[in-house]
């Protein structure tokens, strides 16, 4: 039996541990690319589009690689900073292609949405830009769209938690297919517990993200200039951004190394009973 509250001690006891060792890989490949990532969101219409697609793109990709190596630490604390960072190296073209793999369904899933909606002569582009699309369409696909995606959103949800474990799979034990066919099944068990964990998680990280663009954004409006789309007060809301979701995603894959170890060590438990 899985115990969370044995699994998040073992995460807060890793992070104060390790903090000297995570602090490079935390400033350079997690709060660098995702401060960039919310500058560039906050940007609008100042940057290129496909310029600023890019750059997200690459900056979660660097993002992607701290990841791994946080939870290539947490796995192996012993081998320290060196050895992870060589670990993620290795595991990254892994994860980027299990990403693929992951999306590719998604899109496959989502075709019918989009032949209905096309079907229906709906501009896409316009659609993407927030623009309804219910007016142009018949009466049944109304129905069919809505409740299509609504079920689709709960499927990947579900897929999506069921495979939280994948990242530390993949740096374990390696592999693609193998390995997110090695996290489903190790979530088996434990995924309503994993659901309440990732909830919570999500809960604070919107609480504390809306406090920063929302709050403290305003508040440095009044002091320090916002009005161009790179401004001082603009970049420090970046980067105040950014160091909540380095915060959220340190936080998520110390936890989910942790919670790997711990599923391991119940199967093993199962098996050896």
């Amino acid at each position: 039996m899985v115990n969370m509250g044995n699994v998040w001690d073992r995460t807060a006891e890793f992070l104060s541990d390790n903090s000297r060792a995570l602090l490079p890989i935390v400033l350079v490949a997690m709060l660098v690319p995702n401060a960039v990532n919310a500058l560039v969101g906050s940007a609008g219409p100042a940057i290129n589009a496909t310029v600023g697609q890019v750059i997200a793109l690459v900056c979660a990709l660097v993002a992607l690689w701290g990841q791994l190596a946080v939870i290539a630490l947490a796995l192996d604390p012993d081998g320290g900073r060196p050895r992870a960072i060589s670990t993620a190296t290795r595991s990254f073209g892994p994860a980027v292609v299990a990403m693929l793999i992951l999306l590719v369904i998604v899109v496959v899933l989502a075709l019918p949405v989009v032949g209905v909606l096309i079907a229906n002569g709906v501009d896409l582009s316009a659609l993407g830009a927030g623009v309804s699309a219910r007016a142009n369409l018949t009466s049944a696909a109304a129905v069919f769209v809505p409740l299509y995606s609504l079920v689709l959103g709960a499927v990947i949800l579900f897929v999506a938690i069921r495979l939280a474990l994948l990242n530390p799979v993949i740096v374990a034990e390696g592999g693609v297919v193998p390995a997110i066919r090695r996290a489903w099944a190790l979530s088996r068990g434990i995924v309503w517990k994993m659901i309440g964990v990732w909830l919570l998680f999500v809960i604070v990280y919107f609480v504390a993200a809306v406090a920063i663009t929302s709050g403290i954004g305003t508040v440095i409006g009044l002091l320090i200039d916002m009005s161009s789309a790179f401004s001082v007060g603009r970049i420090v809301v970046a980067i105040l951004s950014g160091v909540v979701t380095t915060m959220f995603t340190l936080i998520v894959a110390a936890f989910s190394a942790k919670l790997y170890r711990a599923a391991i060590a119940a199967r093993e438990g199962v098996a050896t009973a």
